[in-house]
């Protein structure tokens, strides 16, 4: 296959003095799907530089393209991201996929884009910001079409006793599933994880996979302080960092084909720190993937020796605010699936599936009780939980120990697979923006002023270049006016009727068309519109200081003769609209 990067290899985009090169904070691993191959970019980099007006004609003239002939779908990687202000990243493919990144939760990240359908992807900077910037690390790609390429991840929770023999069992299911990757539930090796019992008892069933394997702790782990032979084993003696994470921590991510797993530390079972919530937050809120696993040791409901731990629901309310999809869980030793549920235990068409997996070799737990959303349990069998995982779905299997014959099977729907992991769009690719004094002004300049008052105010506020919202249907979207509180009387925003041109601008209504909403800025820089029309789509270009009909502008409301002073607004000051929507 032939690959190719267009404009001129352009592997980096690099705004302003303060984006330098460098390996980001944290990199999320991305393991990927059998017959999927992956290609570095170039690390050469094109820096932009110059004038605020220079950098924002180049950020529109430069779009990196990613190509590879016969792909069905490719994925990008990102050494490095940081957008400053509204500045945005999009990223669209032949296939008809779109994926904005706005937003700072990416500063200081590596990270590798859920799959985008088709041979090429089109990544196009929106920045203004001279500390905005992207590099590029390298792509992924397969001829295998997405809703057709799978991978498998397996595991289980309670694992390694002194007897060894029923370790030694599921470890051998492991090893004939051979997934890509393997979690554990915590209780990994009993009674106090130590580093002993872990070189004695986990490494050699258990071990035989640890490359592949990425650990959470039990409270087993904590009889030894800190966990510390759990994380000597798995991080190397005395290293602060590795497979399981920060030692102090234990709490980590990583990617798997189109899935986001989230590796989480409940210790002994008592309060999660907030720490750890504000980590998991911000680690949700930087994944792109459309799918997202989380799995920590101890669960919200249990029907077994436990009956469950309201200590974790801080932890569902995060992962239920971002529809993830799956929790896997052990400490009672036994299978027990549930439904979908919220984080009040609810059924929830939205809700989370709890799979408790405490099954991997300690002696069984009987089960007690019921619970409407307990859909599949057992209390005799030892094994794995096996996950075939592909880009909008799941297929779960319990595999039993040789000898058993216990099995479950379930599939699911990932809650948030539909829909563009974009939240919002920029629809204005100029930023820097210079208003001029004697009427005249800048001619890419998306600010326009009358010339009545010096050239210094601004009667009609900005139009939009739309070319890459091109089809979008935005009703009921909202629109987000950053100003300043230079700001006087109330705004309202139109969609052009028929041609318009600068001069319309001096009073609302002029040949202007319908009126989709009223904005009044106050000192807080920020308020909100939201779109009346039915069906508006914005089709048309801004150029040369007039809009063609179908585009948008926004205006002083009637009454409002004495505009605004932007001649000190410019920059990273300048006014800005935002278009935030949800397909």
């Amino acid at each position: 296959m032939n690959s190719k990067l267009a404009h001129g290899a352009l592997a980096t985009v690099l705004i302003g003095a303060a984006f330098a090169p460098a390996q980001a904070a944290q990199r999320t691993l991305q393991l990927s799907e059998d017959n999927t191959l992956s290609k570095p970019i170039s690390a050469s980099a094109s820096t932009l530089r110059g004038t605020p007006l220079a950098r924002a004609a180049l950020s529109q003239a430069v779009s990196n393209r990613v190509c590879e002939t016969g792909a069905k779908w490719l994925r990008v990687g990102f050494k490095q991201l940081k957008l400053s202000g509204y500045d945005s990243l999009v990223l669209s493919s032949s296939g008809g996929d779109r994926l904005v990144l706005e937003g700072k939760q990416w500063n200081d990240r590596s990270f590798t884009t859920r799959a985008l359908r088709g041979e090429c992807v089109d990544i196009q900077p929106y920045f203004s910001q001279p500390d905005s910037g992207f590099q590029l690390d390298r792509y992924e790609y397969s001829a295998v079409p997405l809703n057709l390429a799978t991978v498998v991840v397996a595991g289980a929770g309670d694992i390694c006793d002194t007897s060894g023999s029923a370790c030694q069992g599921t470890s051998d299911l492991i090893v004939s599933i051979n997934p890509t990757a393997v979690f554990t539930a915590g209780d990994n090796a009993y009674n106090s994880g130590t580093l002993s019992e872990y070189n004695n008892r986990y490494a050699p069933t258990w071990g035989r996979f640890k490359a592949l394997t990425s650990p959470t702790p039990g409270n087993h782990e904590y009889g030894t302080s800190g966990a510390s032979g759990y994380f000597d084993y798995f991080n190397g003696v005395g290293n602060q960092t590795g497979p399981a994470g920060d030692r102090s921590k234990g709490y980590y991510s990583w990617d798997v084909g189109d899935w986001h797993f989230v590796a989480l530390n409940t210790m002994s079972g008592g309060t999660v720190a907030s720490a750890q919530i504000n980590w998991l937050k911000s680690d949700l809120a930087a994944t792109t993937k459309p799918c997202i696993a989380a799995y920590f040791h101890h669960p919200l409901v249990s029907r077994g020796n436990y009956s469950g731990y309201s200590q974790v629901k801080p932890i569902w309310d995060a992962l239920y605010a971002v529809k993830a999809d799956l929790v896997l869980v052990g400490h009672d030793h036994n299978y027990q699936r549930y439904g979908k549920m919220n984080p009040s235990q609810a059924a929830a068409s939205d809700g989370i599936r709890q799979i408790l997996v405490g099954t991997g070799g300690r002696a069984f737990y009987g089960l007690s009780g019921s619970h409407p959303l307990l859909e599949a349990s057992n209390a005799s069998t030892h094994g794995v939980l096996k996950l075939t995982l592909t880009a909008n779905g799941y297929t779960g299997d319990f595999v039993p120990r040789a000898g058993s014959s216990y099995t479950d099977h379930f599939t699911g729907t990932c809650n948030d697979a539909g829909n563009p992991p974009g939240q919002s769009l920029t629809l204005n690719a100029t930023r820097d923006v210079t208003v001029k004094s004697g009427g005249t002004r800048v001619n890419t300049s998306v600010l326009y002023a009358d010339g009545s008052d010096g050239g210094q105010v601004l009667r009609g506020l900005m139009g939009w270049d739309v070319s890459s919202a091109n089809g979008l249907n935005l009703t009921g979207a909202q629109v987000k006016l950053q100003v300043s509180d230079r700001s006087t009387g109330a705004y309202d925003l139109y969609q052009v009727a028929s041609a318009w041109t600068e001069s319309n601008a001096t009073y609302a209504g002029a040949t202007l068309g319908s009126k989709l909403g009223s904005v009044t800025p106050n000192a807080t820089g920020e308020q909100y519109i939201t779109l009346n029309a039915t069906g508006l789509q914005l089709v048309k270009n801004w150029a040369n200081g007039s809009v063609a009909n179908n585009g948008v502008i926004l205006v002083p409301a009637s009454g409002v003769t004495d505009g605004v002073d932007w001649s000190s607004r410019e920059g990273a000051n300048a006014p800005q609209l935002v278009l935030s929507y949800t397909p």
